[in-house]
């Protein structure tokens, strides 16, 4: 027949398109495979259960759905009877059915195997106008070398290209082999490690489609991400029972060609190019600021610094880029917070719009059983409290360590530190309405049975917060400071001092050993610098004893908890080399 399956099709149970004047069917193309024709039809069996028409349905044996980035999705059947309404499509976002493979694939943004897009800004070489013209003539495929526009809303358009004309996309195929080589055969086990420990409290990959590319072959993933996911997965080893009774494989090695593929990929930008480079930059030791620019450039070539929400993708993409996008944010905030570096992140440039529990695929259905997992609902109000405090330490930063520190210096000789006292009172209001709206789940008690808990690293940020505002107010006292006020002030910088090491002191196996984000080194870091500024601007001797010993108590409660694990021991080393 003119319309038959091809083999591949035909096994798969999904619907065989073949576009104009090819050879090759969508989805043999799409995964680079021979289109054959050699197996002879199945005899069809008739399931007394569900009626012909049934739409969904391939023989009763479940429903394939086809994502926007050319993967199906196979779920379990479900019994119906004839005349059933569904609507599948608002059931899972973001899939549809394998009757339009051809429009799922030109709908993809951010996730085609074969093909990227760079966001078009204002002021580039392209002319919006110009783009009304000439945008059927690129949509027919017509366009030089390949090239195609993307219009996803209305002034929001992408520039399409292949992959193969980027540099070293040679590379992939190699990159990938050698990374699997390094961790073989324990890559699926690293893969379910991952999901477990790191994928709940820092939810940036999409769950479910990860898992069905890499039930399918390795070889659909980005190398990089593909070596971070396997990287961050290693240091929670032995808490798989299989793979603790076998030797690590080389981390080094692994991290190696992360990197060096993370080079080649940047050419041709995903969101898998974001998520590799988010994860690496977590890994303890792992921060650089010169990946965190890297990744927030990849982003904007993205589009992720836009409001994505009336865009013409799919639901669940634009979770995940909202996802993404905060993360980048976070990260950014964060990275020029701990390295004392300008923000490359502006409100007014990047426009995201607010996250909620609605843009997280997994929920605590999908919780692991197993012993040392983390908690996904737990993970979900984490990201998301991450964010709000992410927005306040921002301000923070922004209004007392900004470059130009010309305004705070003027305010403090005309106004003394009374002037500055009422210029953070905003940010301390948010501080407290932040702590008191924090749901219980994520209080440092909630501790469940043979469960990881990652909330410590969000009440470590939410000290170091308190720290950076109340670290300016004492450089700001000076000999003509009103004693009274003088002393208030420093006794306030005391308490938060000690609540932090108090912090550091109750944390528990079950904290220490789950997920801490990059910033945690440095965090722990900030802790003791600001102790030290303490310190070094007493007034008494009995003032700068008590705090010589306070450090050296708090130096101690971390050599006692460095052994196996890697963030406390990242921390000790980043004091030895700032003091």
């Amino acid at each position: 027949r003119a319309d038959r399956p091809c083999d591949i099709c035909r096994k798969r149970k999904s619907r065989c398109v073949k576009e104009p004047d090819q050879e090759r069917c969508v989805l043999c193309t799409f995964h680079n495979r021979e289109c054959t024709y050699n197996d002879a039809p199945q005899p069809r069996r008739k399931r007394p259960d569900l009626a012909d028409d049934t739409p969904g349905s391939v023989d009763g044996l479940g429903e394939t759905e086809m994502h926007n980035n050319g993967y199906a999705i196979f779920f379990p059947p479900r019994k119906r009877t004839k005349g059933t309404q569904t609507d599948d499509a608002a059931a899972t976002p973001g899939a549809s059915t394998l009757t339009s493979v051809r429009s799922l694939l030109d709908r993809t943004l951010g996730l085609h195997r074969t093909t990227h897009f760079k966001y078009i800004g204002p002021s580039s070489v392209h002319e919006e106008r110009l783009l009304d013209l000439i945008h059927r003539f690129y949509e027919s495929g017509n366009g030089e070398d390949g090239c195609k526009f993307r219009r996803v809303a209305d002034s929001t358009t992408f520039l399409s290209k292949s992959d193969r004309h980027t540099l070293f996309s040679g590379d992939v195929d190699g990159d990938i082999e050698a990374i699997e080589e390094t961790v073989r055969p324990h890559g699926a086990g690293l893969v379910d490690l991952y999901f477990r420990t790191v994928h709940p409290s820092y939810p940036i990959l999409h769950k479910g489609v990860f898992l069905e590319k890499y039930a399918r072959s390795y070889k659909e993933f980005s190398p990089p991400l593909l070596a971070a996911v396997y990287l961050l997965a290693m240091d929670w080893w032995e808490y798989d029972g299989e793979l603790t009774s076998h030797p690590k494989p080389d981390a080094e090695a692994l991290l190696r060609t992360a990197m060096n593929a993370l080079t080649g990929v940047i050419h041709r930008p995903k969101l898998s190019s974001v998520q590799a480079g988010l994860l690496l930059l977590q890994r303890a030791g792992g921060d650089s600021w010169v990946l965190t620019t890297q990744v927030v450039a990849i982003g904007e070539e993205l589009g992720l610094h836009l409001d994505c929400t009336t865009w013409n993708i799919p639901e669940w993409e634009k979770g995940l880029r909202r996802r993404l996008a905060w993360a980048i944010f976070m990260q950014d905030k964060w990275g020029a917070l701990i390295h004392g570096r300008p923000s490359h992140v502006s409100s007014p440039t990047w426009r995201i719009p607010r996250i909620c529990l609605s843009d997280f695929p997994e929920s605590a259905v999908d919780d692991d059983d197993k012993e040392g997992s983390t908690e996904v609902e737990k993970g979900r109000l984490l990201f998301i409290h991450l964010v709000k405090l992410t927005q306040i330490m921002a301000q923070a930063l922004d209004i007392l360590y900004s470059p130009d520190q010309t305004s705070i210096q003027e305010l403090v000789v005309t106004s003394g530190v009374q002037g500055l006292l009422e210029l953070v009172k905003p940010l301390a209001v948010q501080l407290k309405d932040w702590a008191n709206d924090m749901p219980q789940e994520l209080r440092m008690d909630d501790v469940k049975t043979r469960k990881l808990c990652s909330n410590g690293f969000l009440h470590l940020s939410y000290f170091v917060t308190e720290i950076i505002i109340h670290r300016r107010i004492i450089r700001s006292l000076a000999a003509d400071t009103p004693p009274p006020l003088r002393d208030l002030c420093r006794e306030a910088g005391k308490a938060r001092l000690e609540r932090a090491i108090t912090f550091v002191d109750e944390l528990r196996p079950e904290h220490l050993q789950a997920f801490w984000w990059f910033a945690a080194p440095k965090s722990l870091a900030f802790i003791r610098t600001y102790g030290g500024l303490l310190w070094a601007t007493s007034s008494t001797d009995d003032e700068a004893e008590f705090y010589r010993r306070k450090l050296g108590d708090f130096r101690w409660s971390l050599k006692v908890r460095a052994k196996g694990v890697s963030f406390v021991a990242a921390a000790l080393q980043e004091m030895d080399e700032s003091l």
